[in-house]
């Protein structure tokens, strides 16, 4: 078997660009990779890769780049892992991100940023209209009649929310909207957290042909803090309306003529069976619609995005540059607006043209994780000489954990446990299976006989009798990798964590070489007005306000 190679960066950062398929996956933790990555990688932490990695790559032909810092050997050891679970061309960054940036080449702090810098592209290419926060607060205070929208999905407005407004996702924008916004003549703001789906937002509504004025919220919740207004917190209003027949198959026509104006093609049940039967390219399968509608019925073996998410943070759920995607929904007219977008971000999308009747007939192979081992339950009280590893996220070890617990990351095991006794009781406290099977695998295959899983949570194991502590700077930050600080402080009411972030996200496209811009504009030059109606709303936007 031929052992994984390692490569250059140059070598990578061509392979971007060469037309084949890539996946560069950093396996450093989250907060590892928001500190600066290259635009294109994907995240996949270490700790869980056997479980996710069959998920982000389907294809074992397909291309494949690990890295890591440069000297935790991480990539080495995931491309090993990898080979073994039968990926065919596997390879590893020389020199990790330190390399990367020594060979001149780019790393970009935080996360989702091509979705993030495409946002901006957007704006700049469709001039969709903004509103500031002092000037819609000023038409809340004078009652003037508007709808005010919340793009984000529905335990983020839930949190805070710009005050009076309703969560209705992007994704559902094309499916839902029409039930709030019944009057053409008000206008309609749509707003999130920051950014990009406020911009995202109101450009799909105009894309749908709406004739309102139609606005994104600049700069979102954190414009609104740093305006000095209050956020309102606890909300639960939504838009769930749900369209009937007559307009469901409204939307089914409406889907065709879309997605014959924007160029998103259409893709029978037989054309995508053999797209994922096809061993030598990779192909996604997506449903776009809501949780509800996901949990009630889906096709076997899909991926559930939630279409304004997908849109958000593509490089979560697509980690093979050059990959084909296929969308699907009810009717088609969700997975048409949310394709035109992946479309202009440069990716090969497609939407299903079969009814939900016919899903049935698509054959998705589940991607092929490794069995995760059982194990016995801690005996409570714990002996006294168990050893306490706490696999957790650090900041709930911080909050709570049992006395004596060792937190520690997957890769940190060997140099944790180098000189421990091998037949010691070990009891691992994780909330997240998948680590829990793959630390688990690790000891074991290292030697440990005898594990245990001490389940439930802080609360339950104080009812046990367990003594629980808290360490609110321990882990210290600096050894929170799995934490991303990045975007932490900005909603806390930080306002210089918030100006810091909004500096970030408006100045990502001037950050972007030539490469990388032309990778994600290059279709936006190819963009489409099919109502002429979208061309009457630039002259009414002088009438309001």
């Amino acid at each position: 078997m031929r052992f994984p190679s390692p490569i250059s960066a140059s070598t990578a950062k061509a392979w971007l660009s060469d037309g084949q398929e890539l996946a560069l996956l950093d396996v450093r933790e989250a907060g590892e990779f928001a500190s600066g990555h290259p635009l294109f990688a994907a995240s996949l932490p270490f700790g869980v890769l056997e479980a996710k990695l069959p998920v982000l790559v389907p294809s074992t032909a397909c291309r494949i780049v690990f890295m890591d810092d440069g000297y935790s050997q991480r990539a080495e050891r995931a491309a090993e892992i990898a080979r073994g679970l039968g990926y065919q061309d596997v390879f590893f960054l020389d020199g990790g991100a330190t390399g990367w940036q020594r060979s001149g080449l780019s790393l970009f702090e935080g996360v989702f940023v091509p979705s993030k810098a495409f946002g901006e592209l957007v704006e700049q290419a469709f001039s969709v209209p903004h509103v500031s926060p002092e000037e819609l607060n000023r038409w809340q205070r004078e009652g003037r009649r508007l709808v005010l929208l919340d793009g984000r999905p529905p335990e983020e407005h839930h949190r805070m929310n710009i005050p009076g407004s309703i969560c209705l996702p992007n994704g559902d924008l094309a499916y839902r909207a029409s039930a709030i916004i019944p009057d053409p003549e008000i206008p309609v703001v749509v707003h999130c957290a920051g950014r990009t789906r406020s911009i995202i937002g109101a450009q799909i509504l105009r894309d749908l042909g709406f004739p309102n004025p139609v606005f994104a919220l600049e700069n979102g919740t954190q414009g609104w803090t740093l305006a000095g207004l209050d956020l309102e917190r606890g909300s639960d209003r939504a838009v769930e309306a749900v369209p009937d027949e007559e307009c469901r198959a409204t939307m089914r026509a409406r889907a065709r003529t879309l997605g014959e104006a924007w160029q998103v093609p259409f893709v029978d049940v037989a054309t995508v069976n053999a797209w994922l039967s096809d061993g030598l390219r990779t192909t996604y399968v997506f449903d776009v619609r809501s949780d509800t509608e996901f949990r009630s019925h889906h096709i076997e073996g899909a991926t559930h995005a939630p279409g304004g998410q997908l849109i958000q943070s593509t490089d979560h759920w697509v980690a093979v540059r050059r990959a084909r995607i296929v969308l699907a929904d009810d009717t088609g007219l969700r997975a048409v607006v949310v394709a035109r977008y992946l479309k202009m971000m440069g990716l090969d999308c497609h939407v299903l043209a079969a009814a939900e009747d016919a899903w049935g007939d698509i054959v998705s192979p589940r991607p092929l994780c490794p069995a995760m081992p059982d194990l016995p339950r801690a005996p409570v009280p714990l002996p006294r000489d168990a050893i306490v590893l706490d696999v957790r996220p650090s900041i709930a070890y911080r909050s709570a954990h049992i006395s004596g617990a060792q937190w520690v990351l997957r890769h940190q095991l060997g140099e944790r446990l180098n000189h421990v006794d091998k037949t010691a009781l070990v009891v691992l406290c994780a909330d997240d299976s998948d680590v829990l099977g793959l630390v688990a695998s690790d000891l074991r295959a290292n030697g440990f006989c005898n594990l245990t899983e001490l389940s439930g949570t802080a609360a339950s194991w104080r009812e046990a009798g367990l003594e629980v502590v808290s360490t609110p700077e321990q882990p210290s930050d600096a050894q929170a990798l799995d934490f991303v600080f990045f975007t932490h402080d900005r909603h806390s009411g930080n306002l210089e964590a918030a100006r810091r972030y909004l500096s970030w996200e408006t100045g990502l496209v001037s950050r972007l070489d030539a490469a990388e811009h032309l990778e994600l504009s290059r279709c936006l030059s190819r963009r489409t007005k099919p109502f002429a109606i979208a061309q009457q709303n630039e002259k009414r936007l002088s009438n309001v306000g």
